[in-house]
C-alpha cells in the first residue's frame, strides 16, 4: 500500500515535512531557539572561512612567492563569485527549501576552505576560494529564510537582532583565532581546522532544519514573486545602490589589507596582529548598539525613521577621510584608532543601508532586493581590490588611502540625491498627518 505524506505547513520550507500545529499564541518552540544558534554558528565561521587570509596576507604572499597583485587575485577569487552567486544561491533556496541548500552551502564552503590547508600553489587556492564565495553567497538568503520559517512575524524581528549581535563575534574572533592556531601548529591548519568544523555543523544543520512549526499569522498566505527588474525601476533603490559601490571598498579593503598594512609598514608581528585586530570589530559593535538608540530617540522626537538613518550615515561620512592619516602617522595607537573610526563607518553604512532597503521593500520583494544592492557593491569592491594590489606594486599606499578618505564623503552625496527625495516625501507626510 502507497504511504500517505503529512502535508506540508504553511511556512514551511519547500522539501521539508512539517507536522507541528500552531500553538494558541504562537509561542516559539525551543528547537526554533537551536535553529538560531546553528544559524549563528555557521555565520560565524563563514567570517572566519572568508577572512581567514587577511590575518596570513604576508604568510601566505611568502609561501607562494607572489605579490600583492597575486594577493589581490586571492582576494577577489572570493568577491566576484560571491557577488555573482547571490541570485543563483538565492533561487535554489526558493526552489528547494533551507534544508538541503544551506547544508549544502555549509558543507561546500568548508571542504574548501579545509583544501585550503593543503593548497600547493597560488593558482590552487584561488580555485578553492572561489568555490566559498559561491557556496557562501546562499548564506544570507538561507538564514533570513529559516528565521521567517521558524519565528512567528512578531518575533523575526527579535530573532534577526540577536543573531546580528552575537555573530558580530566573528570579525572580534577571527585574527586573534587563526593567528594563535598558526602560531601554535602552522597557517595549514588555520583553514583545515574551522573547515573541518563547519562541515559538521553543515551536518548538523541538515538533521536539525525539520518540521517547522506551522503559525497562524502564515497560514494561506499567497508567496510574492518580485522580479529584479520591477525592484530596479524603483528610483530610491538606485541612491542606495550606488553609494554602497562607491563605499563597500572600504569594508573589503579593512577586512583584506589591514593586517598586511600593519605588518609591512609599521612592522608588526604576526603575533601582535592577533593582539590588536579584535579591537576595531568591538568598537565598531559597541558604538553601534548606541547609535541605534540615538537613532530611536531622533524618530521620538519627530524625526522619521528614513530621515534619520539618512543623516546619521551622512553624519559619519565626515569621519571618513581620517583614514587618510593612517600612511602619515607613525604611533600604533593614533594607526589603531584611525583604522578603528574607519571600520565603525563603514560598518553602519553596510548595516542601516540595508536597513533602508527593507523599508523600501518591506516583505514584497526584500529578498531580491538585498541581494542586488549586496552583490553590486560587491562588484565594486572587486574593481578596488585589483586597483589596490596593482598600485601598492608600483607606488605603495598613498593614493589607496586617498582613494579609501573620498569614498564615504562621495557616497553621501549620491544618497541625498537619489534617496533624499524619499525622505522628503515621508516628512511631508508626516506633516499632513
Amino acid at each position: 500500500m502507497a504511504s500517505i505524506s503529512p502535508p506540508q505547513a504553511a511556512g514551511a520550507a519547500p522539501g521539508s515535512t512539517a507536522t507541528t500545529a500552531a500553538a494558541p499564541d504562537d509561542t516559539v518552540p525551543f528547537k526554533a531557539w537551536i535553529i538560531l544558534a546553528l544559524l549563528t554558528i555557521e555565520s560565524i565561521l563563514g567570517i572566519i572561512d572568508r577572512q581567514s587570509i587577511s590575518a596570513l596576507k604576508t604568510t601566505l604572499m611568502a609561501e607562494f612567492g607572489t605579490d600583492n597583485a597575486g594577493y589581490s587575485m586571492l582576494v577577489n577569487a572570493f568577491l566576484i563569485p560571491y557577488a555573482l552567486f547571490y541570485p543563483v544561491c538565492g533561487a535554489l533556496v526558493d526552489r528547494y527549501g533551507t534544508r538541503r541548500t544551506l547544508s549544502t552551502f555549509v558543507i561546500l564552503w568548508s571542504s574548501a576552505t579545509l583544501l585550503c590547508g593543503v593548497a600547493r600553489s597560488l593558482e590552487e587556492m584561488i580555485v578553492y576560494r572561489a568555490i566559498i564565495g559561491a557556496a557562501e553567497a546562499g548564506l544570507l538568503p538561507a538564514s533570513m529564510m529559516a528565521l521567517v520559517i521558524w519565528f512567528p512575524k512578531a518575533k523575526i524581528g527579535t530573532a534577526g537582532s540577536l543573531r546580528s549581535a552575537l555573530q558580530s563575534a566573528g570579525p572580534i574572533i577571527c585574527t586573534p583565532l587563526i593567528v594563535w592556531i598558526t602560531l601554535q601548529t602552522s597557517w595549514h591548519y588555520a583553514f583545515i581546522l574551522p573547515g573541518a568544523i563547519g562541515i559538521f555543523f553543515g551536518i548538523a544543520w541538515f538533521f536539525a532544519d525539520r518540521n517547522p512549526p506551522a503559525y497562524r499569522d502564515r497560514a494561506g498566505a499567497p508567496k510574492v514573486k518580485a522580479r529584479a527588474l520591477d525592484i530596479l525601476r524603483h528610483p530610491a533603490l538606485w541612491g542606495i545602490l550606488l553609494a554602497r559601490v562607491v563605499s563597500d571598498p572600504l569594508w573589503f579593503f579593512l577586512n583584506y589589507w589591514q593586517a598586511g598594512y600593519l605588518q609591512e609598514k609599521m612592522g608588526l608581528t604576526l603575533k601582535e596582529i592577533g593582539y590588536l585586530l579584535w579591537i576595531a570589530p568591538l568598537v565598531a559593535s559597541i558604538i553601534m548598539v548606541g547609535i541605534g538608540i540615538f537613532s530611536d530617540r531622533l524618530v521620538k522626537r519627530g524625526w522619521s525613521p528614513v530621515r534619520s538613518r539618512m543623516r546619521i550615515m551622512q553624519c559619519s561620512a565626515v569621519l571618513a577621510p581620517l583614514i587618510f592619516l593612517v600612511p602619515h602617522s607613525t604611533s600604533l595607537p593614533l594607526v589603531i584608532a584611525l583604522l578603528s573610526v574607519a571600520y565603525f563607518v563603514a560598518y553602519l553604512w553596510l548595516v542601516f543601508a540595508n536597513i533602508m532597503v527593507t523599508d523600501l521593500f518591506r516583505d514584497k520583494g526584500v529578498g531580491v532586493a538585498l541581494g542586488l544592492v549586496n552583490a553590486c557593491g560587491t562588484v565594486g569592491a572587486s574593481f578596488f581590490t585589483s586597483y589596490v594590489g596593482i598600485t601598492l606594486d608600483l607606488v605603495g599606499y598613498l593614493p589607496v588611502f586617498l582613494a579609501l578618505a573620498c569614498m564615504h564623503p562621495l557616497a553621501a552625496v549620491i544618497l541625498q540625491v537619489g534617496y533624499g527625495r524619499r525622505v522628503k516625501a515621508e516628512a511631508a507626510a508626516m506633516k499632513a498627518t
